[in-house]
């Protein structure tokens, strides 16, 4: 933690101030490619993730991300760090605030003060840590990772440093050039000779030495420490290699020895385009910026597609399935006044739907296109694909009814999954690489979209039943509606018990494959078997006539909680091969999710009993 101290008085006094802050274009800067968690990614999208971890919002990353690598002596007085512990902010001796957002400046003193609590904390189990504690946690791995970036250019950025005519000639430096790491390395062999001279004859006390000696120790000191703090820092992977196919940090070219000819050239691009950041300068800016995306044309390895990287830079603009929530939420209201006989709305709900539709299945494809596989390979993208699949489902449904149910159906269920995704996106990268054993494209487009298609059936099937539930215990649907909506429950429960069937049988030959059994009463294999088992009791139950119509429908409104445990709840009990372990929000959230359900279907079940009594006794 020490070194975290030294290295922000080194930040704050040996870069140079920088000139009036004019806005420069970043649209060409954010699509420079950087390769990041396994993957190559426009610098836009690494800002988001990065913006998003420190303070739980992505707006005007781009920005954030070229003052921190550019101008770290800025970028280390920016509020961005979010604590809401309150543990955290006093353990670290922070003052509170309405909106607990501080600078790393605000954190140094803190990090270091807690440095030995750190210590300890580390050597428990992850499992074994309070929530206080993990959050502490937390804030000391953001303050690593943000100081890492703010040196990851630190071996090329001008340095506020005086040398000696003698130094500079033999760094082979101009009149107008100026210093920085790499000029210091070459003539570091000597300076660090000079200084253990100086140590050696007069000792470690500055009160001893010459004034040139003290800028000769200091000149040490300052280089020593931005080279122990470029070790290990491979945050930036910006700079191609043509040997290895593979990008590199402007850190590992140095410390690890990756520099080539062509590695020179882009290491001198990264220079002026600091440079021309620091002094605002908008031309020179645009032309360094021109030129690298042309040497990417023919310079960049084979995994490089310009193509891709405009496009995801496109979609983090576009927010595809954020959009795509309002036009849901939009077909649902024009579908509840449809139902009240609102004028025109029918027209509305139907539209907006469509659209609705169009941009989820746009951002879907995109998603397909940037990865390389097929669309679920994660809980987020599972949620997405649902988020298609039921409202497609509608469709088919209203046009079958026809009376706007279909659409109403389609416009909740994608609403619900929408904000669903949204809260399960979290602050990580939604476009995750997936381990050897689940990125195998035959059964992802097999087993998971089958499952996953299940889901979605299931789903629209259980907002249908609600809503034939909801009318009956309202008196506001007649009774041909009720036969038709009895009658498409009945369909798509049939397509809903295919699906998961189907998925939960391609799932255990994909177990088989991979871990050598067909089953093997994990939790997750269980979940599948329960919607299977759940969807095979309604249907023979009404079959038989050993269920009641108003059971049966509730039962099928249930399905919602059904898949829910089996979808999300199964995941959070810690074992089993498909776990991501306990997660408190999406425990609870589950919790109310299934107990508001259980609620609202025994008080419809129960209307619809007194009701019926009623009936009889009239």
């Amino acid at each position: 933690m020490i070194k975290l101290i030294l290295t922000f008085i080194l930040l704050c006094l040996t870069f140079p101030a920088l000139a009036e802050n004019i806005p420069l274009p970043l649209d060409q800067f954010a699509e420079l490619p950087i390769l990041h968690d396994g993957r190559l990614k426009p610098l836009d999208s690494f800002a988001r993730l990065e913006l998003q971890k420190f303070s739980g919002k992505n707006k005007n990353a781009v920005a954030w991300l070229a003052e921190a690598i550019f101008d770290p002596s800025s970028a280390v007085e920016k509020k961005i760090f979010l604590i809401e512990s309150s543990f955290s902010r006093h353990s670290l001796g922070l003052e509170e605030r309405q909106k607990p957002l501080y600078s790393y400046a605000e954190l140094v003193e803190g990090l270091e003060k807690t440095s030995s609590m750190i210590a300890d904390l580390a050597k428990i189990p992850q499992k074994q840590l309070k929530k206080d504690q993990k959050d502490l946690l937390l804030v000391h791995e953001n303050a690593i990772e943000f100081t890492h970036l703010l040196r990851s250019l630190s071996s090329l950025l001008p340095l506020n440093i005086t040398l000696s005519k003698n130094f500079r000639q033999k760094a082979n430096l101009g009149k107008d050039d100026s210093v920085t790491f790499l000029t210091l390395k070459a003539i570091s062999p000597e300076i660090e000779d000079r200084v253990r001279t100086i140590i050696k004859h007069k000792g470690e006390n500055p009160a001893k030495y010459s004034s040139k000696e003290r800028d000769l120790v200091t000149l040490g000191w300052q280089y020593q420490t931005i080279a122990s703090a470029g070790q290990g820092n491979i945050t930036l992977r910006v700079i191609p290699t043509l040997q290895t196919e593979d990008w590199v940090s402007p850190w590992e070219l140095i410390n690890d020895g990756k520099g080539s000819p062509l590695t020179i050239h882009w290491i001198q691009d990264w220079q002026k385009l600091a440079k021309a950041w620091q002094e605002n300068n908008r031309h020179n800016w645009e032309e360094v910026l021109y030129g690298m995306r042309e040497r990417l044309f023919y310079e960049a390895p084979q995994n490089y597609s310009n193509a891709k990287i405009e496009l995801e830079h496109l979609y983090n603009q576009l927010s595809p399935f954020t959009v795509s929530i309002f036009f849901f939420a939009g077909a649902m209201i024009f579908g509840l006044l449809r139902m009240a006989r609102f004028p025109l709305s029918s027209g509305f709900s139907a539209l907006f739907l469509t659209i609705a539709l169009l941009i989820q299945a746009g951002g879907i494809l995109t998603r397909i296109y940037l990865m390389g596989r097929p669309p679920v390979g994660t809980l987020y993208e599972s949620i997405l694909f649902v988020a298609l699949i039921a409202p497609l489902v509608s469709w088919m449904v209203e046009r079958k009814i026809k009376n706007g149910i279909g659409i109403l159906s389609g416009g909740i269920a994608g609403t619900f999954l929408g904000l669903l995704a949204t809260s399960m996106a979290g602050d990580g990268d939604t476009m995750k690489m997936l381990g050897a054993v689940l990125n195998t494209q035959f059964w992802l487009a097999t087993h998971v979209l089958c499952i996953t298609i299940g889901y979605g059936w299931c789903l629209l099937t259980s907002v249908l039943a609600h809503i034939i539930l909801i009318g009956k215990a309202s008196g506001k649907i007649s009774q041909e509606t009720e036969r038709n909506m009895i009658e498409s429950i009945t369909t798509n429960s049939l397509f809903s018990l295919l699906f998961t069937t189907v998925g939960t049988i391609l799932g255990g030959i994909w177990a088989d494959q991979s871990w050598g059994r067909f089953w093997g009463w994990d939790p997750k294999e269980n979940g599948a078997l329960l919607i299977v088992l759940w969807l095979v009791w309604l249907i023979h139950g009404k079959l038989a006539g050993q269920l009641s119509e108003k059971i049966w429908i509730a039962g099928m409104a249930f399905l919602s909680v059904i898949v829910g445990v089996a979808w999300v709840g199964v995941n959070l009990l810690g074992v089993g091969l498909h776990s991501y372990g306990f997660i408190e929000g999406v425990f609870w959230g589950l919790g109310m999710f299934s107990a508001l359900e259980t609620v609202i279907l025994f008080v419809l079940v129960y209307i619809l009993r007194e009701k019926r009594q009623n009936s009889y006794a009239n």
